[in-house]
Parts: structure tokens; sequence; C-alpha cells
């Protein structure tokens, strides 16, 4: 059986035939195939129901896991509520391929899990993915976290701040940020001077979002490091939460003058985010020479 013939024998009758057709659809089909074989969700034979509730969820899985990137959210979205409301227990396919030898397809599992927020399996599962060997899988899990847990699921993520891998622990920090909760303050302010500085600049942000304002001389901690990473790290929070702050301000415009290009590019992005009269005043009259090479 091939394709073709797999959709012809869908507008047949004969039960063996469309249960084969489902099947072999369910494996090799394509995501235009979907409409066609849900119409046989509900056939008056549970044969070819029961084999078309098992196809057009193998359907969508495997185009989910083969071309995440290549659908948009809003339909990867659309195709996980229909996957979920065939299948409830699709959980427990999905981890067929949450533990299969295949990276990739693993990695692509995990943010299928995304899709599925309604399921009460879900904490749980990423709760073990968080503590996997393979540091993808661990950093796609925690942000996951950051946006199905709710302002009293937290313990987990806590958990994480002290992973042993950077990437976790600074999405970590993003994702109780998300979270909401000014009670995570207090457990915060502990890693505001943490030596990653993609991990510093995220805990500033968080502080800051969270309400706590009082992050101005960390800024300048990092701004007046020696690690250039450290510095951009903090213009970034400068551009990101608009802080129009003389000092921050000073520095800001001080970088146009930076040899590093990162700490640079990171300087004018601060500066045009901030967007005020001081800002405008270093993009304007800073030496526009050196500015224009750097571009």
């Amino acid at each position: 059986m091939d394709s073709d013939s797999a959709r012809k024998a869908l507008a047949g009758h004969n039960v063996d035939s469309l249960a084969a057709a489902l099947e072999f659809l369910g494996n090799q089909g394509k995501l235009t195939d979907l409409q066609l074989m849900l119409a046989f969700v509900k056939h008056i034979d549970q044969r070819v129901t029961k084999s078309a509730i098992l196809a057009c969820s193998n359907l969508i899985r495997n185009n989910l896991i083969n071309h995440f990137h290549e659908l948009a959210p809003a339909v990867r979205q659309k195709l996980g509520t229909v996957m979920e409301t065939l299948v409830p227990q699709i959980i427990d396919e999905i981890g067929k391929d949450l533990y299969c030898a295949d990276e990739t397809r693993r990695l692509r599992a995990v943010q299928i899990l995304g899709l599925l927020k309604k399921n009460p399996k879900i904490l749980d599962i990423l709760g073990k993915l968080v503590q996997d060997r393979d540091e993808k899988i661990r950093a796609t899990a925690v942000n996951l976290l950051g946006k199905v847990v709710g302002p009293n699921d937290h313990d987990l993520i806590m958990s994480l701040l002290n992973d042993k891998d950077k990437r976790v622990r600074a999405n970590t920090v993003e994702a109780l940020e998300r979270l909401g909760n000014k009670r995570l303050v207090p457990i915060l302010l502990r890693f505001r001077k943490d030596p990653i500085n993609r991990i510093r600049g995220n805990v500033l942000k968080a502080l800051y979002t969270l309400g706590y304002k009082e992050i101005e001389e960390d800024l300048l901690d990092m701004l007046k490091n020696s690690d250039n990473f450290m510095k951009a790290s903090a213009l970034w929070v400068v551009a990101q939460l608009k802080l129009q702050l003389p000092k921050l301000e000073d520095l800001s415009g001080f970088y146009l003058l930076s040899d590093n290009e990162m700490v640079f590019i990171n300087s004018k992005k601060a500066l045009i985010a901030l967007d005020s009269p001081r800002a405008k005043g270093f993009l304007s009259y800073l030496d526009s020479e050196t500015i224009e090479k750097r571009k």
C-alpha cells in the first residue's frame, strides 16, 4: 500500500481496508490527510473508530516531531489540543519518544509536552526531565515548567537554581520571573552576584519585574566588571527595563567607544531603548565617525 491507494481506500466501506488505510496514513501520511481521517473517529464500526483515533494521534505526533519548527505556533497548539482530545492517554504515547535513543526526537517530544498544558501528568514528567543527563533536554524542560506551573507550584523549579548546567539555572530564573510571585524575591536576591553573566542579568531583571527596584548598584557593578560578557549582559538589562538613571545612562554612553563589538552593540541598543534626552545626546554627539564605522 502507498499513500495514494490508502487515500482511495478511505472512500470505500470495507472495514479491513479502512483500518489498514488509516494505520498506513497514521505512520506515512501528511497533515493534509488529517481532516479526512478525523471523519472516521465517529464511524459506526468500533474497529474503524479505534484505528482512526490511533492513526490521527500518530500522524499529529510524527509531524510535530519531524516538522515542529516548520509549523506556526498556533498550528502546533491546535494540533496538540486535537491530539489530547482524541487520546487522553497521549502522554503515555509521547513517553515512548521522551526516552528513545534519538536525541533530536527526544527534544521534540519535550517541546510537544508544552502543548499539553491541561494534562495532570505534565508537571511530574517535566520534574523528571529537568534532571536528565542531556543538557538540552533539561534546559527545555525548565523553560516549559515556567509556562505551565502555577503560583503555588514553584518548589520544583527552586531546586533547579543550583543545577550544574548554567543554561538550566538561567532558564530557571526566567521561569521564576514568569510566575510573577513576589515571595520569590528573597530567594532570587541570593543570586544577584552570580559569576555567570546571563544568570546574573536574568536575576536582576526578574527582581525588578517582581517589584524589587534596588538594582542600580548591582548593574553598575556589572558594567564596571572587567569581563565584556558581564558588561554586555548589564546593558541588555538596561535595555529590557529601560532604566533611565543618570549613572546607567552615562556608562551606556561610555561603552559606545568600546573596542568590543558585543559591548558596543548592546550599549547602542540600551541607549535607543532608553530614548531619554541624555541617551539621545550620547547617540547624537559622541564621535559620529567612530559610531558609523562600528555599524
